[in-house]
């Protein structure tokens, strides 16, 4: 038994030897990050140029119609005395069109109703945009730490190998056990492969989610291990999203308004000057021009905006129920994976810690075979992956609540202050 010790534990200490998880607080943080991608977003620059393109809707709703500028000539080209401009009338007149069953205002309240949708849509845009930052985020970090992981059960393997190597020549175990460990080897290099496959494929997600050709310095994990329990009795009061559902019953509401104004027919007054060349007298002209609503009372496009309004109240009921769902759900899996978070952190990785190093001192004492050793030193290595993973999940799910309470619409005012 005391070969044993001297065999294997110096390759089994590794494994106690290292921190549960070495953060590296160097490299690119998750607010560094945010805050490139908030600048980069090729969706968030089209949401500028759509509120912009509102903007100009909405100046233009404010203009009032152009006047009109108009010349006649009459009594020429005709025959007898009338056949040369000698006798012509020249008038020279303007127009002005005037709005009436408040055309102007309607256009101005839909076109704004119109902008503040616009600039909603931005918003949730921005929110869109740091939730997938920080689902990537926490992708990359999980990735590298289930690499780390990876790399630390290979070079215990491999230590493990050796150790068995000797035992096997020194006839103090069977061959088979070195084939155990041989594969216990192959498999744990398998592992690292796939593990560090899998980080290069989130670390270029990453990258183009926020803009940049490569990753250089590398991505830091700082926060990735830290639990925060939020108020999860937040509302949806903040959510771009959720204003979104006032602004579109306002909009069919100022459109039905917009209809109405224009089945009122505008009027025209004119006032001109005529000339009569024949005996170079001259007039004052003045008009009044009011169309007759016969048959056009704009019936049909006011029918269809009366029900838009309805539609609109009705999507904005149906919506808030999902969005309350989604909620409630967003809560649920956010209490979920802090729990499981937590629990890993607190009692079952320090459990998996302690029987590893129990089954290391019984395997000095020798109590326990190499084997016994082996499993312990799995269970511990699941339980670290488990703890990756749950983090992962708990950052993921963090994300998604925080974009439904509209968590950082500090930030993106922050950020468009910058610009």
């Amino acid at each position: 038994m005391r070969y044993q010790s001297l065999f294997l534990c110096a390759g089994l200490v590794i494994l106690l030897a290292l921190p549960a998880f070495a953060e590296k607080p160097e490299g690119l943080t998750l607010e560094e990050a945010t805050s490139q991608a908030l600048r980069f977003s090729p969706k968030l620059k089209a949401g500028q140029e759509a509120v912009g393109a509102s903007t100009g809707d909405r100046r233009q709703s404010a203009l009032i119609p152009n006047p009109e500028l108009a010349f006649e000539a009459e009594n020429m080209l005709g025959t007898g005395a009338k056949s040369s401009f000698k006798e012509a009338e020249l008038t020279l007149a303007i127009a002005q069109p005037v709005e009436l069953g408040g055309k102007r205002a309607a256009r101005v309240k839909a076109a704004t109703e119109q902008l503040g949708i616009a600039q909603l849509d931005l918003q949730s845009a921005a929110l869109d945009v740091i939730r997938d930052v920080t689902i990537a985020w926490a992708e990359v970090i999980s990735t590298s730490e289930q690499a780390n992981l990876a790399a630390e059960q290979r070079k215990l393997a491999s230590s493990v190998l050796a150790s068995v190597n000797k035992r096997v020549k020194a006839a103090a175990e069977p061959a088979i056990q070195r084939s155990k460990a041989e594969v216990e080897l192959a498999s744990s290099k398998i592992m690292v492969q796939k593990a560090e496959r899998a980080h290069q494929a989130a670390l270029q997600q990453f990258a183009q989610i926020i803009g940049l050709d490569d990753l250089r310095p590398a991505v830091s994990s700082k926060g990735f291990f830290d639990l925060q329990k939020l108020d999860t009795n937040a509302t949806l009061e903040n959510n771009p999203d959720f204003k979104k559902l006032d602004a579109g019953v306002q909009l069919a509401s100022a459109n039905l308004a917009l209809e109405k104004s224009n089945a009122v027919p505008n009027v025209t007054f004119g006032v001109g000057l005529r000339n009569s060349r024949d005996t170079d007298d001259q007039s004052l002209l003045a008009g009044i021009s009011v169309p007759f609503p016969v048959f056009n009372r704009n019936q049909g496009a006011i029918m269809r905006a009366g029900h838009e309004v309805t539609k609109a109240t009705h999507d904005k009921v149906s919506s808030v129920n999902d969005m309350q769902i989604a909620l409630v759900r967003a809560q649920n899996n956010l209490e979920m994976t802090y729990a499981e978070a937590a629990s890993l952190k607190k009692s079952i990785l320090s459990s998996a810690e302690k029987a590893f190093r129990q089954a290391r001192e019984g395997f000095q004492a020798g109590r326990f075979s190499y084997l016994d050793v082996l499993d312990a030193q799995r269970t511990l290595f699941d339980v670290k992956a488990q703890r990756i993973a749950a983090l992962k999940e708990y950052h993921a799910a963090k994300a998604a609540f925080e974009r439904l309470t509209a968590k950082h619409l500090g930030l993106i005012k922050a950020q468009g202050d910058k610009k």
